[in-house]
């Protein structure tokens, strides 16, 4: 209903509606697809008896990944996701081209352009990790409290944030290779939510501090790290 409600609103606000119903639409299936990439859960245990199954996209999963790695697409969810990202993107696009209107696009300078461009559409989409959830695990009880305490750990007791460093998604909690610690594994991501690295650190048997922890590229894995 809503995106009809728009669909409808595009063709009434400019002579051109159809074609830009049209071009949000691809790109609605576009974002589904990219979400794929950007937004990846491997297998877990937190939260879990035993093992289980991870998943890629967001908001919606797009692909399931079983236990053992092997990736299924999943068409109907990918329909779906793809359905919000055409809401979302008829929604902020409607409201770009209302502002743009009022904003006198076409009697402004190029300058005063880049201005609008900045404020309304790319600090925005920067910011998105500020305020939107990643999609992860969700433990209980005492893992609950040793991700927090993890997140925690990594920003002020490790001093390892950056600027980079807009956001943490869990990924796991399991025994350190010492087997006396837990190691929380986060990824990380950076502005406009792309991944690009993991966080691994490793906590006192209470959970209550970090003893060590470290930043490696998004092709390692947290778990082969001594």
């Amino acid at each position: 209903m809503v995106v009809i409600l728009l669909v409808v609103w595009w063709l009434r606000w400019t002579p051109r509606g159809v074609e830009w119903v049209t071009l949000l639409l691809f790109g609605a299936v576009g974002l589904s697809y990219l979400s794929s990439i950007l937004f990846r859960t491997p297998p877990y245990q937190a939260g879990c008896d035993g093992l289980c199954p991870g998943w890629w996209g967001f908001p919606l999963l797009t692909h399931r990944v079983e236990t053992g790695g092997i990736v299924f697409f999943d068409p109907m969810s990918f329909v779906r996701n793809a359905f919000f990202y055409y809401a979302v993107l008829l929604a902020f696009g409607g409201l770009i081209a209302w502002l743009g209107r009022r904003f006198r696009w076409s009697a402004r300078s190029w300058k005063k352009r880049f201005f609008f461009i900045l404020l309304v559409i790319i600090l925005p989409l920067a910011t998105l990790p500020l305020w939107v959830s990643p999609p992860q695990p969700q433990p209980f009880g005492p893992e609950q409290r040793l991700v927090i305490n993890a997140a925690r750990d990594w920003r002020w007791q490790l001093g390892l944030r950056s600027f980079m460093d807009r956001r943490l998604a869990l990924e796991d909690v399991r025994p350190a290779p010492n087997g006396e610690h837990q190691r929380v594994c986060f990824r990380i991501y950076t502005w406009f939510y792309l991944p690009y690295g993991h966080a691994y650190i490793d906590m006192e048997p209470e959970g209550v501090r970090a003893v060590t922890g470290d930043e490696i590229p998004l092709s390692e894995s947290c778990w082969t790290q001594p």
